[in-house]
């Protein structure tokens, strides 16, 4: 499954409606953002519980917003120790300095925190929780369904891919036992340059071959890469939910085989086609960032 996708849901009562919107993008871990309206912000807890629930990685921004209309239980509260201490020092001024001063209520309404709005009755957060819940569960289900569809994608694309590189794997171990031929040669050409030399031991003829022979076999190679290009499609065809740093294991791990059976060789055709697979592997390596 992807990590990229997007969902909304809602939810509504006759004097409220509570919309969820969330977005996803790919990233190591599960990281989880949330922003609601300043009076509903003990929701945040609660919806990240949600997220976890449905979610395993990616970065995941969710977004409530809350409509209300009709009754919406505020009430306003005049600040009354703070309107009393501004009279007193307003009528302490005029009398100390002689100068007249008209307060209008304008003015008094221009003063900080001499009006406040209070709740009045039930928390709106409590009393609205099941309507939030609601939406961001539907939002979640419309971002699963998003992840799932972009997810089919890189499995068509990745799958194509793998399929391209067993063929390329095939040509290699094809190629490996011209490989051996070269080999053979190579050696041969090495103890004609050695048979010149006087008192030549026979046991260090024996050890030239025996580490040629080696550091030109890439047998073990060709059957690692086989395995491993054979997990890759056991995953692409699997339906557990997190498999994306499985899948990243193995792509390093063919990748690591590629190196190592092209820097043994001593077939050309063998080293192009290791470029050319390596070149395919890094498109892998981009589109699995993005797998759950």
């Amino acid at each position: 499954m992807s990590m990229t996708g997007f969902g909304r849901g809602e939810a509504h009562r006759e004097d409220i409606a509570v919309a969820a919107d969330i977005r996803s993008i790919n990233h190591r871990f599960l990281d989880i953002h949330v922003r609601c309206p300043g009076k509903f912000m003990s929701w945040e807890p609660r919806i990240r519980g949600l997220v976890r629930e449905t979610l395993s990685r990616g970065k995941v921004d969710v977004f409530l917003n809350v409509r209300e209309w009709g009754r919406t239980g505020a009430v306003v509260r005049v600040n009354r120790p703070v309107l009393e201490s501004f009279l007193s020092e307003a009528s302490r001024i005029r009398d100390e300095s002689g100068i007249p001063l008209e307060l209008t209520f304008r003015d008094l309404l221009a003063v900080p925190d001499i009006i406040a709005f209070a709740q009045e009755g039930a928390d709106p957060a409590e009393e609205n929780w099941e309507l939030a819940e609601q939406a961001v569960r539907s939002a979640l289900s419309m971002l699963q369904d998003s992840r799932r569809e972009e997810g089919e994608r890189l499995r068509r694309f990745i799958g194509d891919a793998v399929a391209g590189l067993g063929q390329i794997a095939e040509k290699i171990d094809g190629l490996s036992k011209e490989n051996k031929v070269l080999a053979i040669d190579r050696f041969k050409e090495r103890i004609q340059s050695m048979s010149g030399e006087t008192g030549m031991d026979p046991v260090r003829i024996y050890q030239e071959a025996a580490f040629l022979m080696d550091r030109l076999d890439i047998t073990e190679e060709c059957d690692r890469l086989r395995s491993h290009l054979a997990g890759l499609g056991k995953l692409l065809g699997g339906s557990g939910a997190a498999v994306g740093k499985r899948f990243d294991f193995l792509v390093q791990e063919t990748f690591r085989e590629l190196t190592t059976a092209s820097n043994k060789s001593a077939h050309a055709a063998i080293s192009e086609l290791a470029v050319t697979a390596k070149t395919e592997l890094e498109k892998i390596r981009e589109q699995i960032q993005n797998v759950e």
